[in-house]
């Protein structure tokens, strides 16, 4: 669903090249359904102070800063500069930045957890919630087109 107009998404850039390549987004990206918001002042510093770690532990352990992130090191450095600027969020001490040993040693004990990745939609005040509900329920085969197809039919009612 585009709800961007041409002028609007040819002002968006690729999350690629916009947003900073560390392991955890710092900045809020568009899924072309909406203009996304500038990069708040705790967001800038939650960047800074990942890169800052990013710099100075890579080059402890022999690494760049890239690779570094790719580390279990780097995914605690990411939540300790959460925690520095919004408080103490996540459970990830400065000694699991620091130390590739027990940093991975954590991951290992992780591994085999459920993660859910959700986000929201925007919806149109005129959306017809019926129908975009319906064409959402789970279905086997190609009942999943027949109900995106009634509600196609419903929404033009």
């Amino acid at each position: 669903m585009r709800l961007l107009s041409q002028e609007e998404m040819g002002r968006l850039l690729p999350a690629e090249t916009r947003a900073f390549p560390g392991p955890i987004p710092t900045q809020i990206v568009s899924s072309e359904e909406y203009f996304p918001t500038a990069q708040t002042a705790q967001q800038q510093q939650v960047e800074a102070r990942t890169r800052a770690l990013g710099d100075e532990l890579g080059r402890r352990h022999g690494l760049s800063r890239r690779a570094f992130f790719r580390t279990a090191s780097g995914m605690a450095a990411a939540f300790l500069a959460m925690n520095e600027v919004y408080g103490p969020l996540f459970a990830a001490p400065r000694a699991e930045a620091a130390d590739r040993a027990q940093a991975d040693e954590r991951a290992r004990g992780l591994a085999g957890q459920f993660v859910m990745d959700t986000h929201t939609h925007f919806l149109k005040d005129d959306t017809r919630l019926t129908g975009f509900v319906r064409m959402r329920e789970p279905s086997g085969g190609r009942a999943g087109t027949r109900g995106w197809r009634e509600s196609r039919r419903a929404s033009r009612i």
